[in-house]
């Protein structure tokens, strides 16, 4: 089996993650080709916060319906985590249909999404499924709850960078 790569962008609000993961999709399917790329992505896309990923046609983007920003919709600590249970079964749901048809390539849009709820063992068996793997993640300080999710995302962004073989910061 190749020798694997797995590189993690992190980053706060607006600081190119999803940008610099367009390019680098376009950069391995020029390469590559788009049969060997899966997307998921996970972005809400609201008021400007988690923008959703672009590619050229012919690469399978999986992008899951109903996907919320939790810190920003959400009314109080119950609805935010209600929130983020919610992603977490829509997202894992899109991580097991790649772990049904993986491909040499996976790339993961605002990965923090799953993070919020999610199981990191499920995320790391779709990571080493892929010979490349690129994800990006929120990891700053501008969102900001007293519910306890930025501090769980926090830790669980820290414990998937040391998965990594790069992380690389904007």
């Amino acid at each position: 089996m190749p020798k694997s790569f797995k590189l993690l962008i992190v980053g706060d609000v607006r600081r190119g993650k999803t940008t610099l993961t367009s390019k680098l999709v376009e950069a391995l399917a020029e390469v590559c080709g788009n049969n060997k790329i899966t997307v998921l992505d996970f972005a809400p896309d609201f008021k400007g916060i988690g923008s959703k990923i672009t590619v050229s046609n012919g690469v399978k983007v999986l992008r899951p319906n109903g996907i919320k920003a939790p810190r920003l919709m959400g009314r109080d600590c119950r609805d935010i985590w209600d929130l983020a249970k919610n992603n977490r079964e829509l997202t894992e749901a899109t991580i097991r249909e790649y772990l049904k048809a993986p491909t040499p390539i996976l790339v993961i849009n605002d990965v923090s999404i799953y993070l919020h709820d999610g199981d990191l063992s499920i995320l790391l068996e779709a990571a080493e499924k892929a010979v490349i793997f690129v994800a990006n993640s929120y990891y700053g300080h501008t969102l900001k709850d007293n519910c306890g999710l930025s501090e769980v995302e926090r830790v669980k962004v820290e414990e998937l960078m040391k998965e990594m073989d790069y992380v690389w910061r904007l």
